[in-house]
């Protein structure tokens, strides 16, 4: 398998516009013995080939989508991309669309990286200007998205995941992760490594187009402090065209009687990946719609 640095940029970027001229059903070889290889879309996938009008491969670099009510992260808080073990980057194209890269060899550190795309808030000062978010449980009638999303992966320890935090504190660009109460992930596609856990409960969640297991429930403990949730489609791993956020939110809140003045901080969605991987996700379009109202990112 090759893990590539910052020489390495103009193959990313051909992975990238391949995996939109060539949408492929999904596959993964759930093979303990050597690497996995996925690649999965959703929606009405597009044959034009992508031009790059920004990339940035610096730690921590971000890139406005839609006026700022989406912020793409460069976001490498296990393993700085900037040492010679990892290679990520953030792209926007020409038409809207925009996605991330990377590649990780063998490094000092358990901690996955996340490069994602970021909507409202999250709990340690990130901020967008979407207006939607965040906004208090009691105050939420409806939370919806539709996407369209192509990725591939290269390696065994990964997942492509949406993540929301419930918070005690409004997070409106402060520092609030003192009071974070909740951390809530929902995965559409993982790697083998990630295959093994006992579930929770089945189908705990009953969406329009899919299911969802509740996969993980991991209590306050001394690697963090607040309860950590892991919801993972059932079935078949594939990228969902909608998902209705509410359903989870309504799960968490009535399964652990979460009251209903805490906050959910923002919508983030990106790759989570640790040693030995490397990928590229390519996003079309997103839209978050929250008690009737909708901001959208990607292409025209």
């Amino acid at each position: 398998m090759r893990f590539l640095k910052n020489k390495d940029r103009c193959y990313f970027q051909l992975f990238s516009i391949v995996l939109m001229i060539f949408p492929l059903l999904f596959s993964c070889k759930n093979d303990s013995t050597g690497p996995s290889t996925s690649t999965t879309t959703a929606g009405s996938t597009t044959t034009t080939t992508l031009q790059v009008a920004e990339i940035d491969s610096s730690s921590g670099a971000s890139i406005e989508q839609n006026d700022g009510k989406f912020i793409l992260s460069n976001n490498d808080w296990g393993y700085s991309c900037g040492l010679d073990s990892c290679y990520q980057a953030i792209i926007l194209y020409t038409d809207g669309s925009y996605g991330w890269e990377w590649g990780r060899d063998r490094t000092d550190t358990t901690r996955p990286n996340y490069p994602e795309v970021i909507c409202g808030t999250k709990p340690w000062g990130t901020k967008t200007e979407a207006a939607i978010l965040p906004i208090r449980i009691r105050d939420l009638n409806s939370f919806e998205a539709e996407m369209d999303i192509a990725y591939s992966v290269e390696g065994n320890n990964w997942n492509l995941a949406f993540e929301f935090w419930l918070t005690e504190q409004k997070p409106e660009g402060n520092d609030v992760s003192s009071s974070i109460t909740d951390e809530v992930m929902i995965w559409l596609g993982w790697g083998s490594t990630h295959g093994g856990i006992s579930i929770v409960e089945d189908d705990a969640v009953m969406d329009l187009e899919e299911n969802y297991d509740y996969a993980q429930y991991d209590p306050e403990n001394e690697y963090r402090e607040w309860d950590y949730h892991q919801f993972r489609i059932s079935g078949e791993q594939k990228i969902p065209s909608e998902i209705d956020f509410k359903l989870f939110v309504d799960y968490i809140k009535d399964r652990y009687d979460r009251g209903d003045t805490l906050w959910i901080s923002g919508m983030e969605l990106g790759n989570e990946y640790w040693d030995f991987t490397e990928g590229a996700c390519t996003v079309k379009t997103l839209s978050y719609s929250v008690n009737g109202e909708t901001v959208i990112s990607g292409s025209d």
